[in-house]
């Protein structure tokens, strides 16, 4: 049956493609998304640390109490939006009463009060943190279900992933430059610079956060979610106990994004001192080089190779092709950093891009199979419950990962004040941006290689959520069918 399954290729029906106009209303509001929380990480360390001088510590630390305190409000937020009825759906309403506070909250963050040293800023960066971050979860939750209910077929879901994938990585070539732009002599200080940046970074994001409630539309509301009972938080979390594909999936992730975050704030560091020496400006401005070849690679991967391979090789296999992929560029770091040869760096950061697309492609591609998964075992949709808790997982082991990655800062001897670092010290870094990506890919490849939801799987669900629907019309409102058929087993 397995072998049958992996040789079957079905085609995508025209009645599950996603047109254009819900595409570009999708990919906007994704650079809405992630373009705001995207911006403050990249901004945050040359800011808050390089400039100012904080406590790297701290800084790790109020990232760390911000990503539990999404934790908690993500699944709350999300099983709110799967809830939430209104005439003009479940989704929609939020997104649009989302956006202006989220570009608010942003642009704030960078009007950080003079003189207050370290403390003072901890204390400024947590309230808008915590402020930011709940506006943004009410903004990204029923963003996300959106987008895993726009369509129920295998393939069109790796498209709009991808999709998605490109508006987020172009907008994220353009956030690599922000603090370069900062530096610019237009501007008396980096200080006034950041704030006329990210100023009009802000006005950008609410303009374009409102688009998906104005050009998409919600295929799941009136068909399953609007007639179907509210589903309370302790039943949601006992179903996704009881979703293997789910668990697996976020096991990988967790394993994957702690290994990466542990150091992942170590790119600029070995940019900016292991190759610069310590010239904060010239490493900041080369930094945007290598964003930008990051963003090339996974745009590219994300057009024109994953989808390809997941096509004919599936998306578990595609997605574990990924981890290779980081794993090599993880033993690369150990041989091409050199002071006064930036250019080698872009073996880093190019095998960086093609891992890290391809790992979150397959991630979300796989998320709209979960629920239908979900549907065809429970009877109900609860998208956005379900991208909560893998954002919840994702968050609680990020959350840990830059907390412990301030501190090997501290650990490895990092001193902003000194300029350049000591030669025990950019050793130690070396060798800290290399160990934890590695084991962490290991362990994600390992992991999904019994993630069950292959393509035939998932093609044999959708037909028999389709009979099952079928039969729902001919009885009462928010009745499901409990059994289930047999040929789905």
């Amino acid at each position: 049956m397995s072998s049958l399954r992996t040789s079957i290729r079905h085609k995508t029906a025209a009645a599950d493609r996603v047109s254009l106009r819900e595409k570009i209303g999708l990919g906007l509001g994704r650079i809405a998304g992630d373009g705001t929380n995207g911006t403050i990480h990249v901004l945050l360390s040359p800011i808050y640390n390089m400039t100012l001088g904080m406590n790297p510590a701290l800084i790790s630390t109020a990232v760390s109490i911000q990503r539990i305190w999404d934790a908690v409000t993500d699944p709350l937020v999300g099983q709110y939006s799967d809830n939430f009825r209104s005439r003009w759906g479940r989704r929609r309403p939020l997104i649009a009463a989302a956006a202006l506070p989220t570009a608010l909250c942003f642009a704030a963050l960078w009007w950080v009060p003079s003189g207050v040293g370290d403390w003072g800023m901890f204390a400024f960066m947590m309230a808008l943190f915590l402020m930011f971050h709940l506006a943004h979860t009410f903004y990204v939750m029923p963003l996300t279900g959106l987008v895993i209910e726009v369509t129920d077929d295998y393939h069109e879901r790796t498209r709009i992933a991808a999709v998605l994938l490109v508006f987020t990585y172009v907008f994220q070539v353009s956030s690599q430059w922000m603090f370069p732009l900062t530096q610019l002599s237009i501007f008396p200080d980096t200080l006034t610079g950041l704030r006329w940046v990210t100023g009009i970074c802000a006005v950008f994001f609410c303009v374009i956060g409102l688009v998906p409630a104005i050009l998409c539309r919600e295929r799941n509301y009136k068909r399953v979610a609007a007639t179907q009972s509210k589903i309370k938080l302790r039943d949601g979390f006992r179903a996704v106990l009881a979703n293997p594909p789910f668990m697996r999936l976020i096991v990988a992730r967790v394993v994957f994004g702690f290994g990466y975050g542990i150091v992942g704030m170590l790119g600029i560091y070995m940019n900016t001192y292991y190759v610069f020496g310590g010239d904060i400006k010239a490493g900041g401005w080369f930094y945007g080089y290598l964003g930008t070849a990051y963003m090339v690679a996974a745009i590219f991967c994300s057009v024109f190779v994953y989808p390809w391979l997941s096509r004919r090789l599936g998306k578990r296999h595609t997605l574990q092709l990924a981890t290779v992929i980081l794993m090599a560029g993880c033993i690369a770091k150990l041989f091409i950093y050199h002071p006064g040869m930036p250019w080698l760096q872009l073996v880093v950061l190019l095998t960086n891009g093609a891992a890290g697309s391809g790992i979150g492609l397959m991630s979300s591609a796989m998320l709209g199979d979960i629920a239908d998964y979900e549907e065809w075992k429970t009877g109900v949709r609860n998208e956005a419950f379900l991208a909560s808790i893998m954002n919840w997982f994702d968050k609680i082991g990020g959350s840990l990962s830059t907390l412990l990655g301030g501190f090997v800062l501290v650990w490895i001897g990092f001193d902003a004040k000194l300029g350049a670092q000591s030669e025990h010290t950019l050793m130690l870094m070396k060798f800290s941006y290399f160990v934890m990506p590695f084991l962490g890919a290991l362990t994600t490849f390992v992991v999904m290689r019994r993630y069950e939801l292959d393509e035939a799987r998932v093609y044999e669900i959708k037909a028999e959520l389709a009979r099952r629907r079928v039969l729902t019309t001919r009885l009462e409102p928010g009745v499901i069918p409990s059994v289930i058929s047999s040929d789905v087993d």
